[in-house]
Formats: C-alpha cells, structure tokens, sequence
C-alpha cells in the first residue's frame, strides 16, 4: 500500500484538484450519479477511492444522506475532511480491507482501473454493500495519457459485469456516456496535444476551455460512450 500512498499523494497534490472540480467528463459523471442516488431508495452510501470528496459533498448538497468514503491517499481524505466535515473518511486499501458495516450504496467513480486487484476491491465493495454497488470507469482502448495517471486498464462492459457477477453481484444496469463528443475519436486526438491531454492546475483560459465542453456533452447520447456506468444489487 506504501507505494500507491506516495502516488496517489502526489498526484492529488498537483494533477487532479481542477480536473475534478471543473473538468466536463467528471462534472457530468458526477451528475449521473445524484440522479442515480435520487432514484434508488437509499439512505448511506460510501464512496470507496472518494479522492477529494466532489462526489460525497454534492450528495451532501442534497442532503438526508449518511456518507462515508475511504482512500489510500492522506492528502485526498485531507481535502476532502474540509470539503465534507460531516462524513466519515478512513484511510484503507479496499484490495485488502474493508470497514466493518454496510452501507445502502456503494460507488467508486473512476477507480477501478487503477487498482492492480480489481476483483478484490469488488468483493470488499459487495460485503460492505446492504443492496447496490454502482462502478464508474473508461471502456475501449486505452490511451498513453492513462497510463500516465495510474491507469491499469480499460475494461470492456460484459467483461466488468462478469467480474461483478462472480463476487455476487447483479448488475441491473449497464450504461456507456460520451458519444458523438466525448468520442473515441476526440480522446485519441487529444492525445496529440503538448503535454497530452489537460490535467493539473487550470488557469482562466482551461476553465472557460473546460465549461464549454460541459455544456457541449449535454448533447451526447445516452448509452453510449466510452465512459462506463454499471449499477449492481447484492445477489443474495
């Protein structure tokens, strides 16, 4: 787990902060999500790998919710103790432990594909689950830039559902995002630019950059994409 600290530690102190604030693939993910907790009849959910805590401070916003999250990073749970002091945060690897309750929902939001044991974390996600387990991550071909922050692989969609499947879990909903904009096409193209696609901290220019093609992926489809959404429920 000590390497991984040191990565993730570094990472979040320079490359991720803006990119989960401002950037317009996490912006929407992250509206997916309210509007998946919306619907589900929950009342506590964790967040595993909740990095700076985006995602359990606007379900926070809506308030009613018990949250909770946990992070192999100390510098992640710093940031995200001050952006959502009345969660609960823990410092664990999900590969090898998990808390000692259930929750009503358990997500992770772009984390999988970085975990070397992606099965394990999906076993400690089904046993700290009361009913759902919802995985957000990238599909289709992998880019340079990816591996560039952690990425181990990307999945295919039956192939993440099998794996969910074989810790008990039933996935009830298989979703992709991103297409026409967010589209293969745009991803490898962004791979040509200095430095690979943006990431780090954002100055005025990439914010207005970033809102604009927020605004732009409200036209994607629904269901398709390389962005990749399965909501399971614990087989019993």
């Amino acid at each position: 787990m000590g390497d991984a600290r040191e990565q993730y530690d570094k990472l979040w102190s320079g490359a991720w902060g803006d990119m989960q604030a401002f950037g317009p693939v996490h912006r929407h993910a992250l509206e997916r999500l309210l509007t998946t907790v919306m619907e589900l009849p929950v009342r506590s959910v964790l967040d595993v790998g909740c990095g700076s805590g985006q995602n359990l401070h606007a379900l926070a916003a809506l308030g009613g919710y018990e949250l909770a999250g946990i992070d192999v990073s100390d510098k992640a749970l710093e940031l995200a103790r001050a952006l959502v002091p009345a969660a609960a945060f823990h410092l664990m690897d999900v590969q090898a432990r998990k808390l000692d309750r259930q929750f009503d929902l358990v997500i992770s939001l772009q984390v999988i594909e970085h975990i070397p044991d992606d099965l394990a974390m999906l076993g400690n996600m089904r046993r700290m689950s009361k009913r759902y387990v919802m995985i957000d991550t990238m599909q289709g071909t992998m880019r340079p830039s990816e591996t560039g922050i952690g990425h181990l692989r990307n999945y295919m969609s039956h192939e993440l559902a099998a794996k969910m499947e074989s810790v008990g879990l039933k996935p009830l909903r298989v979703e992709g995002w991103g297409f026409p904009f967010y589209s293969p096409l745009y991803r490898t193209v962004a791979e040509w630019l200095p430095g690979g696609p943006p990431n780090g901290p954002m100055g005025r220019g990439s914010k207005l950059a970033a809102a604009f093609l927020y605004h732009l992926y409200k036209l994607n489809l629904a269901g398709k994409g390389d962005v990749l959404t399965i909501l399971a429920e614990v087989n019993d």
